[in-house]
């Protein structure tokens, strides 16, 4: 993980600012260590007992990071009503320094319960709306994923082919065949995420799930999300078949080709995107993004194999 920023790192003008938004003195930072940034994540806790949660970066030591901020602090201020997410409380921005400061849920990231947060999780994600007004302002998934969703050519092309685990290798004819459909698959007209893993979700003490960290948003397809919150299950090796999740009404729309392609777009995008340097600043994200590659091949796999048995058995039914 990266070396998080710490509160006490802080610039005064910053955390003056932040004591003065909330009312009362800090008593109490907590870093909050998921993520990939190294940026500060901190719970906060005044005096008086309210809580609050400020993410800050410098732009001397992560530019990348500070623009990623800015963009965030954009996107929060025309979420509409009704989605599930954090009060943006308020945002510093000294052209050195950005911060936002969020509104606190009290909980904790899904994951570990078998599966059983997966139906909030899509619920919170089903409430996003079609990107009108502001939000139409928004890039469209389908031209940011377009050039991604051509890594299988890019690894065929520099001779990677042997970088791949032996899976990733021996389906990578079908899978480079399936990508070619992805970006226009995850075309389509709701605010997306963009993001959605574990760690940019929070499950409240209601059993409800918050969607945080918006910098990515987007307009595309409504059901994009959700799968990429499911292939987020398979990496986690949560014990449960997301096939079974597919029957959400998010996913209404959603062809098993399309499916299929964003799958494979995805992982040759990861694969492509881990042989690259990591920034210092995020030294483990070209990890991450392979294991991100190995879980989309690993669910991929396993659907293509459900459907040969079934029309195996379909076959043997007609014989």
């Amino acid at each position: 993980m990266p070396v998080r920023t710490q509160w006490s790192d802080l610039p005064p003008a910053l955390t003056q600012w932040v004591e003065q938004q909330l009312g009362a003195p800090i008593v109490r930072a907590t870093t909050q260590l998921t993520g990939f940034s190294s940026g500060s994540a901190d719970l906060v806790e005044t005096r008086d007992g309210r809580r609050a949660f400020v993410k800050a970066v410098s732009r001397h030591r992560n530019a990348i990071t500070f623009e990623i901020h800015r963009t965030e602090a954009a996107v929060m201020r025309m979420l509409p009503a009704g989605v599930r997410v954090p009060e943006l409380l308020g945002v510093f921005d000294d052209d050195e320094w950005v911060a936002l400061l969020l509104a606190a849920v009290d909980g904790e990231h899904p994951g570990g319960r078998g599966g059983a947060d997966i139906p909030a999780v899509l619920d919170a994600l089903a409430q996003l709306p079609p990107a009108h007004g502001e939000l139409s302002t928004l890039p469209r998934v389908r031209d940011e994923l377009a050039e991604a969703f051509n890594g299988w050519s890019r690894l065929a092309a520099d001779g990677a082919d042997s970088t791949l685990p032996p899976l990733a290798l021996a389906l990578r004819d079908r899978m480079a065949a399936a990508a070619a459909g992805g970006a226009d698959a995850v075309d389509g007209e709701h605010l997306v995420h963009q993001d959605c893993r574990a760690d940019n979700v929070l499950i409240d003490r209601t059993g409800a799930a918050w969607v945080i960290d918006w910098p990515w948003a987007s307009i595309g397809a409504r059901w994009l999300d959700g799968l990429t919150y499911l292939l987020d299950v398979v990496l986690r090796g949560e014990p449960v078949d997301v096939d079974e999740h597919l029957g959400h009404p998010i996913f209404d729309g959603m062809s098993p080709d399309d499916a299929d392609a964003v799958l494979a777009g995805l992982a040759g995008a990861w694969y492509d995107l881990a042989r690259q340097p990591a920034s210092p600043d995020m030294p483990t994200i070209r990890a991450f993004q392979r294991t991100e590659a190995d879980a989309a091949v690993t669910w991929l796999s396993r659907r293509w194999a459900k459907r040969a048995a079934g029309a195996e058995d379909v076959t043997a039914v007609a014989d």
